[in-house]
């Protein structure tokens, strides 16, 4: 196994091996995970396994780009195949470093804590509560046992605010998504008064009306 890994990092395995199944194969599967499972991972398991992975393909990135390089050097067939070889993983490379780089931001910001977005004064949660100009205030769930939702509350006139909400609290109002009318916003569809669809990078996802915290916020002042 260290014979075919050192072969590997030198090039001098074949190029469309190492191009296929050294590279293309190995990071396809690894952005597949983090796309498909990356939002159910952080909600129920945290941030964690998706910084390992993400460091993992960056690791894997350099070290399969390194090794394409190399095995074009020795490649004697297509001048065009070895140059799209080496652009293509050069540009996969740079791709996957900057996801962890944007990774490592995020997880900085939030140990040290954004000011601007945290919502300390509660004020998500507090006005999010349904009215007869704001019916589709409130907090949503995709389950109802979550420990996270969303709360929308009123943004002014027919506008709402969304939140996204955590045990640690919330977003300020704004902050985590633009403003909107709900109804009529291609990244919203209600469903029912009690159900929303909300679009994100990974597809829609289906929230259910929950027990509002606002009115437990109001209890509590």
């Amino acid at each position: 196994m260290s014979t075919f890994l050192i072969k590997f990092w030198r090039g001098q395995i074949p190029l469309g091996a190492t191009f296929w199944f050294g590279w293309a194969v190995p990071l396809l599967g690894l952005f597949v995970v983090l796309a498909v499972l990356g939002t159910w991972v952080v909600q129920k398991v945290g941030i964690t396994p998706i910084f390992v992975l993400t460091l993992l393909a960056a690791a894997i990135a350099v070290i399969s780009t390194v090794a394409v390089w190399r095995s074009a050097t020795l490649y004697a067939g297509s001048g065009v195949l070895k140059l799209g070889a080496r652009i293509t993983s050069l540009l996969g490379a740079s791709w996957h470093l900057f996801n962890f780089g944007v990774l490592v931001y995020v997880l900085i910001m939030l140990t040290q804590g954004a000011p601007s977005s945290h919502d300390e004064d509660r004020i998500a949660e507090k006005t999010a509560i349904p009215s007869a100009s704001h019916p589709m205030a409130g907090f949503w769930k995709t389950e109802s046992n979550d420990n996270f939702g969303l709360a929308v509350s009123p943004a002014g006139t027919n506008k709402y605010s969304v939140s996204f909400c955590g045990p640690g609290g919330c977003f300020k109002p704004g902050t985590y998504r633009p403003d909107t009318t709900l109804a009529g916003d291609r990244d919203y569809q209600i469903v029912d008064q009690n159900t929303v669809r909300v679009q994100g990078r990974d597809g829609w996802t289906t929230y259910h009306r929950a027990p509002s915290r606002g009115e437990q916020c109001v209890e509590n002042k």
